[in-house]
């Protein structure tokens, strides 16, 4: 496999560069299968460099750390959430934006069901994997509050944008939970619906309700 330099030392669409990213992508693929195969925690970097067929120099290369082989799976998710959020009519609701911008995962888990459950099981049984997956929602929900932020004309995140990055991330998170388990009797995209639905502020009664019709005594009252 190719042992040149880094992605800084080519130019982005460059030949050297798309093949680099190919390479990178077929040792990923065979890295997860090795993990499906034996689990996450059990494997060690000579392993995956004797699958991949990678002296660990050229690993590195590829790969900061183990957790990024597994995690390179989610691919560049957040960025396309992110983009998606951003790209929603500006007339549209804030929570019905934010469920659209869930749809890039939908997407990914459709086209390709098998190699999403089998990541998600593998961050659920690795806490070492579970740790990294998590610094990246952390990461992901500080890009989606910045986006949010601009659609509300500010240049940086705020508190609010940031209570409502939360918020939706939760849902998701929440909502992939769920799906995980009874993939074939659930669908993703309906329990993502009923997330953001949960959160979703409704408006508030514009009438009192009438508790006259109560004839409960209340002792101390009569």
């Amino acid at each position: 496999m190719d042992e040149s330099p880094g992605p800084s030392s080519a130019a982005p669409g460059s030949l050297h560069q798309r093949t680099k990213d190919r390479m990178r992508t077929e040792a990923a693929a065979i890295a997860f299968r090795v993990f499906l195969d034996r689990g996450f925690d059990d494997v060690t970097v000579d392993d995956l460099c004797a699958a991949m067929g990678l002296s660990r120099r050229s690993f590195f290369r590829y790969f900061k750390a183990k957790e990024d082989v597994v995690l390179a799976h989610l691919g560049d998710f957040a960025e396309k959430s992110c983009a998606s959020f951003s790209s929603r009519p500006d007339q549209e609701e804030l929570w019905p934006a934010l469920r659209r911008s869930m749809d890039p995962f939908v997407h990914q888990a459709r086209a390709h069901p098998a190699r999403t459950l089998g990541l998600l099981r593998l961050i659920r049984d690795s806490p070492t994997l579970r740790a990294a997956h998590l610094d990246r929602i952390d990461r992901w929900r500080a890009s989606l509050a910045t986006v949010i932020a601009h659609r509300r004309g500010l240049e940086n995140a705020d508190l609010h944008a940031t209570v409502l990055a939360s918020a939706a991330l939760g849902a998701f998170t929440a909502a992939v939970q769920q799906w995980a388990p009874n993939p074939d009797t659930t669908l993703l995209a309906d329990l993502l619906d009923h997330a953001f639905a949960a959160i979703t502020p409704h408006p508030a009664p514009t009438t009192v309700p009438n508790r006259s019709t109560n004839n409960t005594e209340i002792p101390g009252l009569t």
